[in-house]
Formats: structure tokens, sequence, C-alpha cells
């Protein structure tokens, strides 16, 4: 689950008679990634194969269309019986093209509306910046006194109208798109100036005679909204029909998604007169399996692939259960893992959900947030999206995660329906919360993690001091562990210069973090106090105080700048080696990438853990601020009284829908930041290749 599979690349030889059951016993098998032989017996490839393949792929496309219009849910289902793969294939492209023609008429309406649709559309986009106008621009451009000019130019064009036309004019211009300026040019009665013009292409705009921009703009509008009907009357009719053989449909899409992947298994093998040839990657816990279905088709051999020098690194795969494999979405977007590298995505399904769920702590917030993504799941289900149901998953682990320290931190909407008006005013004469008894967790809790989530009726500045500390001990936690990834990467990749030049010096220099604010575990009772005293004693060293008073920090220090030395001679050595420079411009920028960059790196990243604190506050001051506007405008001085107030719980209901919209977009964004760029950038390159294999969408008979 942490490692990749093991990858043996495989190789079967047998009588080319035997293509048909070998393709079905490896789509069956369903792990097997074909490849074009490293040795090919012939330059010979199966013909039919090649040429089906392009249409094949062309009806799995306009089949997904037909079920994307029709509402259904893009999957394959049924089942196929094949003798002879290249008849299956041509059978079922067959099948396919009758099923498409009934649908061809209504297809083509739809797209012959789409097209049009978007021809309105660009014509409106161009309209947009000029549709205020109600004069017709032939009375604008006939002027007795004046030329006016009304164009579209690009950035370069608006420097040069402005030379061109001097103290002949002006011309005023707005953005209506990146690089595109709508200008409006007003000179005096001069033919130089407009022949100008048009040498450097500034073309008036030119509409229909005897409508102007603001009537064209209104008529394409309503054009537009006429269309639109009429797509949607035209997908309702289309979507009927497609219910009435919805299983048919899903059968020829699953027939289709089969023989496309036995075609490509197919494509890729060589031939010659007598014998078959094909190759590809296949997990080596496979292998045994393969050898003894195929011991009367075929030979088979394998070798195992390097980890590191090969000409093509092999595919790879890192199994998962169900649940957290949907975690291999946010991966992707950094890379697929190398065939060496650790998968991040284990580290992933804790960190991920924790963080979120510590810089967005509110019960309430946290449930619409996690009934909207089931919703979202369910809607991306239904559009036959592979990313949306992964996304809302995602989601739905942070929220339930988010809940959880919600319940912790006693907040449901915000402070005031538990902590109330005792909260926002700090004031214990005012009333709690109408939950503030019935939460299920007691207050003495709350005030027992107040380091971990600092707000509420017990936050003071040294719970906030104290947080501080906690945030980036997480980050010095998660640093740590990732530069050690960082070096097992390295030692499984078998590359000493990545080990001892690229990954140990970085590793080096992330200890210095963990031991500084883990130390305060040699006194857990007077944990925070012992860190504030070690991060004196570091600041004591650097501006060299007694020694034997600050024995520690001193050697901290020593620590980092031999960490930073050997950073810096290490990547003088790299650039040394493989950008041919001379020692002089190799120590100079070895000594930026590897001792300045170092240092400030080392600490940038570990402070931007407080970014966990910072945004746990402003979420909970936000609702607090929006908790006490609602406070202010009701005549009221108890907590259900503010509750009951129209005017009170208008201002509570946006205030949460501005929490959960902006805060939980920017809450994921940077969890997804603190992953990619503090955790993964120390041990994670994401340049391998996925694991594709061919296999069967529908049972083979």
């Amino acid at each position: 689950m942490l490692l990749p599979e093991n990858m043996v690349r495989l190789q079967i030889i047998s009588d080319k008679s035997a293509v048909d059951p070998i393709v079905t016993k490896l789509l069956k098998l369903g792990m097997f990634q074909p490849e074009d032989p490293l040795y090919p017996l012939s330059n010979e490839r199966i013909e039919d194969a090649r040429r089906l393949i392009t249409a094949v792929q062309d009806h799995v496309s306009k089949l997904k269309i037909i079920m994307e219009l029709g509402g259904l849910v893009i999957e394959p289902l049924g089942s196929i019986k094949v003798v002879n793969w290249i008849k299956a294939a041509q059978d079922v492209s067959e099948e396919a093209s009758k099923l498409e023609e009934r649908y061809k008429e209504l297809l083509e309406e739809i797209g012959r509306l789409r097209a049009e649709k978007d021809l309105y559309q660009q014509q409106l986009k161009e309209l947009e910046p000029i549709k205020s106008i109600t004069v017709e621009l032939s009375k604008l451009y006939s002027l007795e006194l004046f030329d006016v000019i009304l164009a579209q130019v690009s950035e370069d064009k608006l420097r040069l109208i402005s030379q061109i036309i001097g103290d002949s004019g002006f011309a005023y211009y707005t953005r209506f798109e990146e690089g595109k300026y709508t200008v409006l040019i007003i000179t005096e009665k001069n033919a130089d100036i407009e022949k100008k013009l048009k040498e450097t292409g500034v073309r008036r705009y030119e509409l229909q005679e005897g409508k102007s921009p603001f009537q064209l703009y209104n008529e394409i509008s309503e054009r537009i909204n006429q269309i639109n009907t009429i797509l949607e009357r035209t997908r309702e009719e289309l979507a009927k029909k497609v219910k009435t053989e919805e299983n048919y449909i899903k059968n020829v899409y699953g027939k289709l998604l089969t023989v496309r992947d036995a075609l490509n298994i197919m494509n890729k093998a060589r031939i010659s007169e007598y014998y078959l040839q094909i190759e590809g990657y296949l997990p080596e816990k496979y292998v045994k399996r393969v050898q003894n279905e195929m011991k009367d088709l075929a030979h088979v051999d394998y070798i195992r692939p390097r980890r590191y020098g090969e000409k093509e690194e092999p595919p790879t795969l890192v199994e998962l259960p169900r649940s957290i494999k949907v975690l291999e979405s946010l991966v992707e977007i950094y890379g697929s893992p190398s065939y060496w590298e650790i998968s991040p995505i284990v580290f992933l399904v804790f960190t991920f959900p924790i963080l979120f769920g510590l810089m967005f702590p509110d019960f309430g917030n946290a449930l619409v947030l996690l009934l909207f993504s089931i919703w979202f799941y369910r809607y991306g289900k239904k559009r036959g999206s592979e990313n949306i149901p992964k996304l809302s998953i995602i989601l739905i682990y942070s929220s339930i995660v988010a809940m959880i320290t919600g319940l912790l931190a006693r907040d449901f909407f915000g402070p005031l329906p538990v902590g109330g008006l005792r909260e926002i005013l700090n004031n214990g004469n005012y009333s709690a919360g109408p939950l503030y008894n019935l939460w299920p967790i007691p207050a003495s809790v709350s005030e027992a993690i107040k380091f971990l989530l600092p707000f509420g009726e017990y936050s003071t500045s040294v719970s906030i001091e104290n947080t501080m500390i906690f945030s980036v001990l997480l980050g010095a936690i998660a640093l740590f562990v990732s530069s050690l990834l960082g070096i097992i990467d390295a030692i499984r990749k078998k590359d000493s210069e990545f080990l001892f030049l690229e990954k140990l010096p970085l590793f080096l220099l992330y200890v210095v973090p963990i031991f500084i604010f883990m130390y305060g575990i040699t006194d857990p009772a007077n944990f925070f106090i012992v860190d504030q005293r070690i991060l004196g004693q570091i600041l004591n060293a650097v501006l060299m105080k007694s020694l034997s008073e600050n024995i520690i920090g001193y050697g901290i220090v020593w620590w980092t700048s031999f960490a930073l030395l050997y950073n810096w001679v290490a990547h003088a050595i790299l650039v040394k080696r493989h950008d041919n420079a001379t020692w002089g411009s190799a120590i100079a920028m070895g000594f930026i990438e590897g001792g300045f960059e170092g240092a400030l790196l080392l600490l940038s990243n570990t402070i931007s853990f407080i970014r966990v604190l910072v945004f746990a506050l402003s979420h909970y001051y936000i609702l607090y601020a929006f908790s006490y506007m609602a406070y202010l405008v009701a005549p009221s001085t108890t907590t259900i009284g503010v509750l009951l107030n129209p005017i009170a719980i208008v201002i509570l209901i946006i205030g949460n829908l501005l929490a959960i919209g902006l805060e939980g977009l920017v809450v994921f964004i940077q969890d997804l930041r603190l992953h990619f760029y503090e955790m993964f950038s120390k041990f994670y390159e994401g340049r391998g290749r996925k694991f594709e294999p061919v296999m069967a969408y529908v049972s083979l008979e």
C-alpha cells in the first residue's frame, strides 16, 4: 500500500493462431499493460487491429455523448461472447453504428443548436463593451466636425494609437478581456490619421445598418434564450428515447470498451510468418498465474527492470483500499509517482483531512459542507464524471474531521448558538447559548485543548502563543517525515548522487525544527515553556552570549551551520557536474541554491504551518464578527432574543454562507499548498507514468 508494486516486463511468444485466446486471458486478468516489444521479432503488425481501433474509439466517444445528454450514468454493463476479436470488433462497431443512427437526427440538431449558440455568444462577447450605446454607429461615424472610430485593439496597438492621434484628439479605452481593449477614438477631421490607423490594423465596429449596439445586443440575447429553450426541449426528447433502451446502450458501450482494449493488445503485438509476440508490464505477483494459464498456449518469460538507469521506466501501480484510492486524484495533480518512489497517498490520507479540520473547526459549517459533498458526489456520478466523485469523497473525509474539531471547539454556525452573548461580549453576566448545556463535549475539554483551538470563552494570549508553537510543531513533524521519505526514496532508487548530494543535506536541515519543537517532551507538563526556553537559547547563541548557559542553543546553531554548508557544497558539485560550470560559478550558484535558499526555505517552510492557526482564527472571528453584528441589530440582551430576531438571522445566514463558501475554498487550497510545496517537494517528484492495464469491461463468455 505504501510502496509501488514490483513490475516485470512480460514477453509472450506463441503460434500466431493463438492470438484470440491469449488476448481473452489477458483481458480477464485485468493486470497487463501492453507495450511495443523492446526487441521485435519483426516489424509486421496485425493491420486489422490498427485499422479498427480508431473507429471503435470514435464509437466510444459518441456513446458517451449520448449517455451524457440522456442523463444516464456512464457505465458499462452486460456480456460478450468472443471467438475472434477482429470479428467481434467489426460486429460491435457495426452494432454501435446502428445505435448511433437512431439518435443521429437529434444529435445533429443539438450540435447545430450548440454551434449557433456559440456563434451568437461570440457576437455577444464582442458587443459587451459597447452594449450601452443606443445610437446607430453609422450616425457616429458621419459627424461633420469629428471623426469617431470605435474598435477592438490589442495592447500593442493601443500604444500606437496615442502616438498616431497626437494632439489632434483623444482615445478612451476599456479592457474587456486579457490583452484586448475596446477603444473610442475622437479626432478632428483628418484623412491622414484615419489612414494611419487603418495601416496599424485598427478597424471600426461595423454593425447591421439601422441598429444600435444596444438594440443588437438585446436581439442576440433574446435569440440565445430561444435557442436554449429549443435545446432543452431537444435534450428532453433525447433523454426520453435514451431511457427506453438504457441497458442496451450501456451493454454496447461496455462491449466497445472491451474490444478497444483487445485491439490495443493486438495493435502493439508483432507477428511473423508463424509466430506472435506480445510484450507489456505486469505486477510480479501475477507472473505465476499467467504462466500457468498460458502453459498450453505460449511461452511466457519476463525480466525485472532496474529502479534507476533504464531507458524506459516501468509504469507505477500502488494498490490501495477503495476507501482511500480517491486521494490519487489529489496526488495526480502533482504527478504520478515514479516506479522507485514511495506513494504519498498513505501520508496524505491522514494529514489532509486533519489539517483541513484544524483550519475549519465549526460543526455546523462542516455539516453543511458534508451534505453538499454528498450531493456533489451523486451529481458527479449521474454525469459520469471521474473527478467529481473523487473530489466529493475527499471533501466528505475532510468535513467529517472538521465536524470533530468543531465539536471540540464548541462551535456551531459561529460562537452564538453555544457560547452565546457570554462569549461574544466576554461577560459572565450575559446568557450562554441554547446549546451550551446540551453540547456533547463539555467546556472543560475545550479548556484543556485551548493550545490546539485557541478561541472561545477560554481564549487568552498565552493560548494563542502555545497554538503558534503547536502549529509549527505539526510543520516540523511533517517536514521531518517528508525529508526522511526522501532518503528512503533515494535508497530505493539506487542512485548515490541523488542520495548524498540532494536528499541527505535536506534531511540534516529538517532535523533542526523537529529537535527544537519536540524538545518540550523532556518535560511534558511544561512542554510549551521548555520550547520557548530553547528558542531563547538559540537567539542567545546567535547573539553569541554565554556558551555554558546556552549549550543546546549553540548545538542547534552549529548543526544548522554544518547542514547548510553541506547543502552548499553538494549543490556546487551538482552544478559543476551537470551544468559544465567553472568552479567559481559552481560555488556561487551552490551558495545561492544550497546555502542562502536552503536557509530561507528551512525558515519559511517551518513557519508556513502557522497558517493552520491563522485560518482557524480567521474562520472563528469572521463568524464572531457577524454574531456581534446580529447582537447589535437585535433589541435584546439575551442570546435567545438575538437568535429569534429576523434581521439578526439574516446576518447570521450571510456570515455563515460566506464562511462556508469562501473559507472552505481557501482552506482546501491552503491545505493543498502545504502538501505540495512544503511536504511533497522534500521527497516526491511525481514524474512517473500511471499503470493503465487493459481489461474486460463486460463479462466474457
